[in-house]
């Protein structure tokens, strides 16, 4: 129990920080992890997001996110990457 407790933790930490990791490895990491960040920002920044947008409204506006909320945020984070990997800004 303890175990799946750090890697719900340490999953979760990974996602709020991925902003982070990502500008660092696009900055100064080499090409393998260049190319690791891009696939994680294209698959975990809607989560990052939806992760965001869940503790703001909790801790700062003192309410509830809803789930229709929650899952507008997720379908505008994947339609923004949709459109990043279209426009050519994020390429493989």
């Amino acid at each position: 129990m303890i175990r799946s407790l750090l890697n719900f933790l340490a999953f979760n930490a990974f996602i709020m920080l991925l902003p982070i990791f990502c500008l660092l490895a696009w900055g100064w990491g080499s090409p393998d992890e260049k190319w690791l960040m891009r696939v994680a920002f294209c698959a975990l920044s809607p989560f990052c997001a939806v992760m965001w947008y869940f503790l703001l409204s909790y801790f700062v506006f003192h309410r509830k996110a809803s789930y229709l909320a929650l899952f507008m945020v997720l379908v505008g984070g994947y339609a923004g990457i949709f459109m990043l990997l279209r426009s050519g800004v994020i390429a493989f």
